[in-house]
């Protein structure tokens, strides 16, 4: 089942989008972080709803109005979000559109009642590249509209085997390539996250399956000649087949 009712200790220590994750009182934070894998880009986002939008949300949420945030209410809050959330990303991979499907959606509450306050959304994607490993461009905008901002950090993580040769938002570089936004984080969306890296042959791949290599088709010339070899072996027969005929 992959929608979970998280403590709220559980989702500080292993909230996948990055080290600094943590709720507001009055605002809500959104979280970026990007892995390059040998096969991959792994995006992780995750939206932590403070204490007061939190619980002004809980009650929307809560549609039958008993009280309680139940599976199906949890389900359809979190596929509305992640729906939205990939729409409003615009991802560039190598010059070429990224299409993002979340392989998981988490919706944290930590309890189900409405009277409570903040919880967060993770959200899971794997962006698969065309040429594994080697060197690759990104560039990630981001319009999702998230009520009340507070901080939008962006973080493009390290990983084994691969080296991070440039990032930026707009006109700010870090060398440590994490960004920290303030406010609705406009850069993001107009001049967004540019980055530029190099995956080596060490590099990890997932081991889902998700970004499997397509299976290579053979050289054209290849195909020719094989074509070629089996006309040839079945005029062979045929001439064979004559022969037998008239001599009988």
């Amino acid at each position: 089942m992959r929608w979970v009712l998280a403590v709220a200790t559980a989702v500080l220590a292993s909230a996948p989008a990055a080290a600094h994750v943590a709720p507001a009182i009055g605002d809500n934070n959104r979280y970026l972080k990007v892995t390059p894998l040998g096969d991959r880009l792994r995006l992780a986002y995750t939206i932590f709803y403070g204490e007061v939008p939190g619980r002004a949300l809980r009650a929307a949420i809560d549609t039958n109005h008993d009280g309680a945030i139940d599976d199906r209410e949890t389900e359809a809050f979190g596929d509305r979000i992640a729906r939205d959330v990939a729409r409003a990303l615009v991802i560039v991979v190598d010059g070429v559109p990224a299409p993002v499907t979340w392989s998981q959606v988490v919706v944290g509450l930590a309890t189900p009642k409405v009277a409570a306050g903040a919880f967060s959304i993770d959200l899971i994607a794997s962006l698969c590249l065309t040429a594994p490993r080697g060197k690759h461009a990104l560039q990630l905008h981001d319009a999702y509209p998230l009520d009340r901002p507070g901080e939008t950090e962006v973080k493009l993580e390290d990983s084994p085997g691969v080296t991070i040769l440039a990032s930026r938002i707009g006109g700010a570089e870090d060398e440590a390539h994490d960004y920290t936004l303030v406010g609705p984080s406009g850069a993001l969306e107009t001049e967004g996250l540019d980055a530029r890296l190099e995956i080596g042959n060490q590099a990890p791949v997932g081991a889902d399956g998700t970004c499997a290599a397509p299976r290579r088709r053979p050289p054209p010339a290849l195909i020719v000649g094989a074509a070629a070899l089996a006309a040839f072996l079945l005029a062979l027969i045929t001439l064979a087949v004559r022969y037998v005929r008239t001599r009988r």
